[in-house]
Parts: structure tokens; sequence; C-alpha cells
């Protein structure tokens, strides 16, 4: 019984990957919003923190908060508790629950639901190109 649990449990890692590859690809098509802030402009005073993450690695990890159905704790949990997944999303560090949730304010539900629908089309034209060749 315990082998078949480790056999899940890569199918499940190799799963992971796999989405985090296909949402990358639409991630990238995705505009970043001009109030990103990437850093201090030494011209400006004031203006608020810059942002500590990038806007497309948390956008993926919305993403895959999305697919897992996970809330903003879980999230958190999920990527402290997976340092590979961390680095393959692009990120040095695993963002906390506030950082999650304030990137999810500032992209807003209406990109989140655009991206997402993207992602799923992409699953769609993946198994409807692996039906033809079967």
């Amino acid at each position: 019984m315990k082998g078949q649990y480790v056999v899940y449990e890569r199918a499940s890692r190799n799963e992971e990957s796999l989405f985090v590859d296909i949402a990358g690809e639409v991630v990238a098509e995705v505009e970043e919003p001009a109030d990103w802030k990437k850093g201090k402009d030494p011209k400006k005073r004031g203006g608020g923190r810059p942002y500590e993450f990038e806007f497309r690695p948390m956008l993926l990890v919305l993403m895959l908060m999305v697919r897992d159905r996970k809330d903003y704790r879980e999230m958190e949990s999920h990527l402290r508790s997976n340092p590979d997944l961390v680095k393959e999303l692009g990120l040095k560090k695993a963002p906390s629950k506030s950082s999650i949730h304030s990137a999810a304010a500032r992209i807003g539900l209406d990109k989140l639901g655009e991206v997402n629908q993207a992602i799923v089309a992409r699953f769609k034209k993946i198994l409807e190109d692996l039906e033809r060749s079967m």
C-alpha cells in the first residue's frame, strides 16, 4: 500500500509542475500593470513601499491557489513546505499570506478570471491534441 502512495505523490508533483509550465506560458503573455512598482524611483519621493514580489510569479501563485482551491494560509504553508516549487515559480522566498492577498487585490478578480480562462483553454487544446494523436 505504501508503494502506491509514493507513486501517487510523484505523479501529483509532476502534475503541479506541468500546470506551472503551462500557466507560466500564459502568464508570460499577460501585460504587467503599470502601477506594479519594482523598485524605488530615486527621482520621486514617497509613493508607498515597492512590492516585494514581481507580478508574474505572484500571478502564478494565485493561479495555483485557484487550481488547488486553497485559501491564503494554505497557499503560504504549501509554498513554505515546497522550496523547489518556490524556485520554479521564480520567487526567491515564499510569500506570506498577506503578500498573496495584497497581490490578489492589486491584480483584481477580472484579470484573474481572464488568466484562468486562458489557462483552461490551453489545457483543453493540449487534451484535444492528445486525443487526435491517439
